[in-house]
Order: C-alpha cells, then sequence, then structure tokens
C-alpha cells in the first residue's frame, strides 16, 4: 500500500510539473504573440536615399558600393529588432533586384548586400531611426521622375513581422490631393491688335517710364509710395514669349484696367482693338516636380460677365516655354491668352456702374500638347485648380 501510494504521489507531482511548464510556456508565447501584434514600423519618406557616405559603418560608399538610407520610426511601446531586409524589383530586367532578390543581413562592417548591424535595434518610440544598407556598384535602384513604384522593400524583425513600402514613394496629387499649388498675384498685359487699341508698355510706372503713357490716355499705373501703401514698379517686362507681337515681349501691370481698356478687348464680336494677357505666380509647395504644358483660367462678376483664356505657355527660371518641369520649392508664372471676353447686364438696381472685380480659378495639367488619352491612367498625369486673385474694373483712372 506504501508502495502505491509514493508511486502514485510521484505520479501526480510529475504531471504537476508538466503541466506548470507547459503552462509557462503558454503564457509565454502568448506574451511573445502579443508582442510581435504590437510591432509598428512606419518608413518615412522618401524610402531610401542614395548616401556619399556611411558613416562610422565603413568606407567605399560611391567607390565601391551604393549606399543607401533607409529612415525608420518605431511607433510601438517595444523595441523591434530588424534582421533582414529584402529588395524586389518589378522594373526592367537586369535593373536593379531583378531577376535576382536582394537579401541583406546584418553586418558590424560595410559590404555588400548587408546593413549597418549597430542600427538594427530600434528602441520603443524611437522616430527617425537610419539604417544604412549597401549594394554592389552594380546593382543600381533607379529613382525615376516622375516617380514610378519599381521596387517593394521588406525589413523582417526578430519576432517575424514585415514591413513593406512601394519605392520609389508615388505622390499622390491626382485631383489635387495634396497642396502643390500656391498662388501668388495676378497680373495683366495687353497689346494693341489695331490703332485703336492699348499697349501696357505705354504704363507710366517706374520701370516703363518715359514711354509716352499718359493719364489722360487711360494709362493710369502709377502708384508711388504717396498714393499707394505699397509702392508699384510697373511695368514688369517679359522676353522671348513666343506668340505674341511687339518683339515677343509682355508688359504686366498690377491686375485692373480702366473700363476702356477692358472694353476695347471684348473680343467676342469682331471689333476688339486689344488681346488681354493674364500671369499668375504659383509656387509648387509639393515635394516632387511636376509638368505643366496646358490650362485655363476662368474669372466671372455677375452672371454671365466673364473672362476666359488658355495657357500661353510657362515662363520659368527666366526663360519662356510651351511646357516646362516645376522643381519643388520654385515658383514660375503660367501665362495665359485670355480669348473670350464678355461684359453684358449690369446688376439692377444701378444700372451700369462701369466698376466691378472679376474673381475665379485657373487650372493647370500636363494631359496637353503631346499628351495621350491614356495620361489620366497612369502616375505621369497631374492636374490641380488655384484660387487666383481678382482683376479689378474701374470707371477711369
Amino acid at each position: 500500500m506504501l508502495t502505491l501510494i509514493l508511486s502514485a504521489l510521484g505520479t501526480m507531482v510529475f504531471v504537476s510539473q508538466q503541466y506548470a511548464q507547459y503552462q509557462q510556456i503558454a503564457s509565454q508565447m502568448s506574451q511573445y504573440r502579443s508582442q510581435q501584434l504590437s510591432e509598428n514600423l512606419i518608413i518615412n519618406s522618401p524610402g531610401l536615399a542614395m548616401l556619399s557616405s556611411a558613416g562610422s559603418w565603413g568606407s567605399g560608399c560611391v567607390t565601391t558600393y551604393n549606399c543607401y538610407n533607409i529612415t525608420v520610426s518605431n511607433l510601438s511601446s517595444i523595441g523591434v529588432q530588424v534582421v533582414r531586409i529584402y529588395i524586389n524589383s518589378t522594373g526592367p530586367t537586369g535593373s536593379g533586384c531583378n531577376p535576382t532578390l536582394c537579401i541583406l543581413g546584418p553586418s558590424s562592417s560595410i559590404a555588400s548586400y548587408a546593413f549597418s548591424g549597430g542600427n538594427q535595434f530600434l528602441n520603443p518610440g524611437e522616430l527617425n531611426h537610419a539604417i544604412v544598407l549597401a549594394l554592389p556598384l552594380a546593382v543600381v535602384l533607379p529613382n525615376p521622375t516622375p516617380a514610378v513604384s519599381q521596387y517593394t522593400v521588406m525589413l523582417v524583425t526578430a519576432r517575424g513581422d514585415v514591413f513593406a513600402f512601394q519605392w520609389p514613394f508615388q505622390l499622390q496629387i491626382y485631383g489635387q490631393s495634396q497642396s502643390a499649388f500656391s498662388s501668388g498675384i495676378m497680373k495683366v498685359a495687353y497689346q494693341k491688335i489695331s490703332s485703336s487699341g492699348y499697349d501696357s508698355i505705354n504704363e507710366p510706372g517706374p520701370v516703363a517710364a518715359g514711354s509716352g503713357g499718359t493719364v489722360s490716355a487711360s494709362y493710369c499705373h502709377n502708384e508711388p509710395v504717396a498714393n499707394y501703401p505699397a509702392p508699384s514698379y510697373d511695368a514688369e517686362k517679359l522676353s522671348g514669349i513666343s506668340g505674341v507681337g511687339d518683339g515677343d515681349v509682355l508688359w504686366f501691370v498690377d491686375p485692373w484696367l480702366t473700363n476702356a481698356i477692358y472694353t476695347s478687348a471684348i473680343n467676342y464680336e469682331t471689333s476688339a482693338s486689344t488681346q488681354l494677357y493674364l500671369y499668375v505666380n504659383v509656387i509648387n509647395t509639393g515635394s516632387s516636380s511636376y509638368t505643366i504644358n496646358a490650362g485655363s483660367i476662368d474669372l466671372t462678376w455677375y452672371g454671365q460677365n466673364h473672362l476666359d483664356g488658355t495657357l500661353l505657355g510657362v515662363y520659368y527660371k527666366g526663360t519662356f516655354s510651351t511646357s516646362a518641369t516645376i522643381a519643388p520649392g520654385t515658383n514660375y508664372y503660367a501665362i495665359f491668352t485670355v480669348n473670350e471676353l464678355k461684359l453684358n447686364l449690369w446688376p439692377p438696381p444701378n444700372g451700369d456702374p462701369q466698376s466691378a472685380m472679376f474673381w475665379g480659378s485657373a487650372s493647370l495639367t500636363n494631359a496637353g500638347a503631346g499628351g495621350t488619352s491614356e495620361s489620366a491612367e497612369d502616375s505621369t498625369f497631374f492636374s490641380g485648380s488655384i484660387l487666383v486673385s481678382g482683376l479689378w474694373i474701374r470707371a477711369s483712372c
């Protein structure tokens, strides 16, 4: 009996120990799984950036290796360790990591197909953490303009999570989903198309002074500090504007006209004697370049009174062209030819006040000359609209 009791007791102790060990392992696995689900890495723009130096990791960038930097933020409350990086290319065969998948492991010193082992661990809540990777000189990851995603980069953690992103990052601006336009002042220029028309070169402002403009001839853009909140240095001369008269030169003045000049430019009839031009100063506030080759402008006041125009071209970095690629952070003039004006009925009960402010917007796109019907479906399409400052029509000087 004693032997049976001791045997049963030993069995119970053994089973209890095994169960406790099982529960401990199950609890550890549950905690590990919870930590795995808590991992949250965010790849910061631009995803990959080419480097000329790998810093303390080693030397040989540009001469021996193509070095790239990945900037990662750890938004989780636990530490995360990157153990593998995979790069898969969907670009042309023979470029980058195509057809062979690039597999990179951690290394204490710089080497081909490796990343900096000293930076593979991200502390909880660490932002803008840099991981440098090195590829052979023969392996180049192109970054075309406009950006077209050709690579999938996957970061694998020690817990088995995979964080992937497409590179190059593609600028998402379809339908103007981000602010890539910032409008400045609008100016107006005009040229004679008959002997009774007006020409803005004759405005008596400081730059064009002495060219013959007088107040009596409806040329009134003389705006010194004495009677204007800020001095105006009219007129602004833009040269090389193909498609216009006067030696391909336009003289732009502040955005207002006398009623005499405006009515002389109404060209929905054959009696028009003046051609109007408008420019809008635009800044590319986005993070990528875009191309402009078409656009339109529409300004309205009260019902059917409106002014419409189409893009003549872009004046960028001192040069005029019908198509221009605009770098981030730079400004340009979008120049429009006014091809339709209407001045029908003025609002009652005051009859014809002879003065009004025309407000509206301009649109710009790259789907103009040379575009294709499929351009809106691919990653090269760009378009957007901007509000423009008003054009003031005043009764007289």
